[in-house]
């Protein structure tokens, strides 16, 4: 139970609640939260709800489900009453994928804020994947076998699975697909024919995402580490590993999990809730998402596989315990795994690189006319670093090509408007400049025009300066006259061709900040 607190005047503390709403039940976790980036969790509190049955199988939420969730999350405000906790300012609640999927989600969500005063924010996979990674992170810095060489972490949620892939400690790529424990399991079960034959569908289906995951890795990649999350993962670790310590990191053995699967699998759902003790929505799910992770384990070739205590909770009180998402090691991961989907469509690298250094000498200079901040700065720095990735596609149009990629690349650690945001930045590295009617553009509010009309710009006129892809113009000096920049090269030169281009693509710039934009070299 929640202890009553005074109100909170230590200064060595600050006390914060996250809220996660899921396919099966509804948590909390009361922390104080330190200055030096800790946290110390004080309360937990766990209660079933039915939303992924109803957002999986009926497409919305039913409304005596709505109300079982306003009756959690009242009981849950009272406690954060007792701990004199802000409703609005100190409490951060989210909601994953069976809230997400449902068509009357602003009902629900707008139900929820007008009982409690709590504002629950929807999120999509790439954000789940960021706050995995940051509730991990600790892990990492704590255990070299997970710290080295290729790290798969994966999740089998009520109806998706994320999987994150790390290398040496960088983040090479993060996925979401819609495979989820409850969803396959109600599909499951609405099948016709004997419990074998609904058995082996379910391997089929189960089969087809773990396909999908293994492609995802790199061929020559060599061994992989499996790190399982998620209740189910911690159940087995549980029941497999009985003197098993909260907050530990368990190794399995595939064949013992694999057993258990097929155990839990051949009983019914009411004595896996009584013999595990799991709450009825949690018990459904337990042996489809076992099955799910030795089939991943398996595919990958492994024998045994490890299990942590992380949750989203974790992430959540990581991100409030930093202060921001935009730290610069977590914007690095970000790059790293930018870099890795360039690669991936064979970029060149050195031309990215080049036109990314001189962008962000522009963006920098050029603070104070477009008084944009460090997020910009990133998506600016991610849109330099792929704008040229739809040439694997083809250099017709390789522009919009590159919008395409962007969009549908699952960009670690970006939202949906920041990836948004990025594709059309690339889009308008050239070609005709952005209009009301170019889609993606058209449905952007004016603020958003604004940003991407600043960035494209700058990075127009970054691109211009290494035309010839020969990176001669690098670290550009930024010179703010009179109505007009001058873009310094360090180097003596002619640079024919990029003056050319920049005549060219240092249009849209004079349209969007009133000033000319000029080549100089450096004198000798």
């Amino acid at each position: 139970m929640a202890k009553t607190e005074t109100p909170n005047t230590n200064p060595d503390y600050e006390l914060k609640a996250v809220v996660d709403i899921g396919s099966t039940s509804i948590r909390m976790v009361v922390a104080q939260i330190h200055p030096d980036g800790t946290f110390q969790t004080l309360d937990t509190l766990n209660q079933s709800v039915a939303i992924g049955s109803d957002s999986f199988t009926r497409g919305s939420i039913a409304r005596s489900t709505i109300e079982d969730c306003v009756k959690v999350m009242r009981s849950f405000s009272m406690v954060l009453k007792e701990y004199n906790i802000d409703l609005r300012s100190g409490v951060r609640a989210v909601a994953t994928s069976a809230v997400r999927e449902a068509r009357n989600r602003d009902e629900f969500l707008d139900r929820i804020y007008m009982a409690t005063d709590i504002n629950v924010e929807v999120i999509e996979g790439a954000e789940v994947n960021r706050l995995t990674f940051l509730g991990i992170r600790p892990l990492l810095k704590t255990n070299a076998s997970l710290r080295s060489g290729n790290l798969l972490v994966f999740e089998v949620g009520g109806g998706s699975t994320e999987f994150l892939g790390l290398e040496d400690g960088r983040v090479e790529f993060a996925h979401t697909y819609r495979m989820g424990a409850f969803r396959l399991r109600e599909n499951m079960d609405a099948q016709l024919g004997s419990e074998a034959r609904r058995l082996e569908l379910l391997k089929m289906e189960i089969d087809v995402g773990v396909r999908q995951c293994r492609d995802a890795v790199a061929q020559e990649s060599g061994k992989h580490v499996l790190l399982l999350m998620g209740g189910e993962a911690r159940t087995a670790a549980n029941v497999l590993h009985k003197e098993r310590g909260k907050g530990s990191l368990s190794a399995l053995k595939v064949v013992e999990l694999a057993r258990l699967a097929e155990k839990v699998l051949g009983m019914d759902v009411e004595k896996v809730a009584r013999k595990y003790h799991l709450p009825f929505k949690d018990a459904q799910t337990l042996g489809t998402a076992l099955l799910a992770y030795v089939r991943l384990a398996e595919v990958f070739g492994l024998k045994k596989v490890h299990v942590c205590d992380v949750t989203l909770r974790d992430g959540l009180l990581a991100e409030a315990a930093l202060g921001t998402a935009w730290t610069e090691d977590f914007v690095e991961q970000i790059l790293n795994s930018v870099r890795e989907v360039g690669r991936r469509y064979q970029l060149d690298e050195a031309h990215a690189e080049c036109v990314k250094g001189n962008a962000l000498a522009i963006f920098h200079a050029m603070q104070n006319e477009h008084r944009l901040g460090y997020r910009y700065e990133v998506i600016l720095t991610v849109a330099a670093l792929l704008h040229d990735v739809g040439v694997f596609i083809g250099t017709s149009s390789h522009h919009k090509h590159a919008k395409y990629i962007i969009e549908y690349s699952d960009l670690f650690g970006l939202g949906e408007e920041d990836v948004a945001l990025t594709a059309l930045v690339a889009r308008y590295h050239r070609g005709a400049v952005p209009r009301g009617s170019h889609p993606g553009y058209d449905s952007l509010s004016r603020e958003q025009r604004l940003v991407v009309n600043k960035l494209a710009a700058m990075l127009r006129a970054a691109d211009a300066l290494d035309r010839s892809h020969t990176q001669a113009i690098r670290g550009v000096k930024v010179v703010l006259g009179e109505g007009q920049v001058i873009l310094e090269a360090e180097r003596p030169g002619e640079y024919a061709a990029e003056k050319r281009a920049l005549v060219s693509k240092g249009k849209m710039f004079e349209q969007v900040y009133g000033r000319t934009v000029a080549l100089r070299a450096k004198r000798r």
